[in-house]
């Protein structure tokens, strides 16, 4: 019971609030998935997939298609709105400077968080969001700070197409990988299909549980191994569909292993220890690993 009312209280927080009011946001979800991406046709449903009425308000108008500045000023806008009651309240210009800084640091990490994959080997490479991107196909990654995890948003040639948010290791600890399936099932109205396969061409053979709409595939990730979280992910079906079009250059894969985590498992010394000294926040991308995650 208390695991079930921590997932509950969870999934009502910023990422998935638009399920509880999806009534204020059914016309215009509905709009977009009549629109599909940029004005494109939506892509076929998969028949063995179950469909949700619930995905669009989960995006919290967040639209496929967006670009870098689009998603940027959508969150600027976002902490305006936190932080301005705060400054207009504050009994005092120190507190009003305070919240201004705090609020102008919070919008650098972000602008400064902005990552082009063109081939120069990156901190993600080796860490969970490996297959999750490829280099040299004009992608990228805008990363945002959430209330209870980390949101990673990839772009196609400079379009919105995935997002990936990473909660953090604390959140659902104590919960299995089922009871986070069984919870966001849940809000999703429907339990999930199990598949195993290829999640685009090329990427290593994986199992998850997913779910769509006439625009959008919503997948469950379970990275509680080595990295001790959960994982909720939303990606633009007209983009999986033309994947083989749009990845034209091959993956780049190592031996089949993390060389990062290799380096931190094997106790072995670096020759340059100043090189690796942020080497686990460069795995984790700043997601805390758990204390009894299992070793790799």
């Amino acid at each position: 019971m208390r695991i079930q009312r921590l997932l509950a209280g969870v999934l009502t927080s910023s990422l998935l609030v638009g399920f509880l009011a999806f009534t204020a946001t059914d016309a215009d979800a509905q709009r977009r998935g009549r629109r599909g991406r940029g004005g494109q046709q939506a892509a076929p449903r998969d028949p063995a997939t179950p469909t949700s009425d619930q995905i669009a308000p989960a995006l919290v108008g967040i639209e496929w298609g967006w670009s870098k500045q689009q998603l940027l000023q959508f969150y600027v806008n976002k902490l305006n709105e936190e932080f301005q009651p705060r400054i207009n309240k504050a009994r005092d210009a120190m507190t009003e400077d305070r919240l201004r800084h705090e609020r102008d640091q919070r919008i650098r990490r972000m602008r400064e968080s902005y990552i082009e994959f063109s081939g120069q080997t990156t901190g993600y490479d080796s860490g969970f969001l490996r297959d999750e991107f490829t280099h040299g196909n004009q992608e990228s990654m805008l990363r945002v700070r959430g209330e209870d995890g980390d949101d990673y948003f990839f772009f196609m040639r400079g379009r919105l197409w995935k997002w990936y948010h990473a909660f953090d290791a604390a959140v659902f600890q104590g919960a299995s990988f089922a009871d986070f399936q069984t919870a966001i099932g849940g809000r999703f109205g429907v339990e999930g299909r199990e598949r195993t396969g290829e999640l685009a061409p090329g990427e290593a053979e994986r199992t998850w549980m997913e779910w769509q709409d006439d625009t959008t595939r919503a997948r469950v990730v379970d990275n509680t191994r080595f990295y001790g979280f959960f994982g909720l992910v939303f990606e633009d079906k007209s983009v999986l569909a033309d994947m083989e079009n749009l990845r034209t250059n091959r993956r780049r894969r190592g031996r089949g292993s993390h060389s990062l985590v290799d380096a931190v498992t094997s106790g072995d010394e670096p020759e340059n220890p100043d090189a690796n000294s942020d080497i686990v926040d460069r795995i984790t991308g700043n997601i805390r690993r758990r204390d009894n995650a299992p070793a790799e």
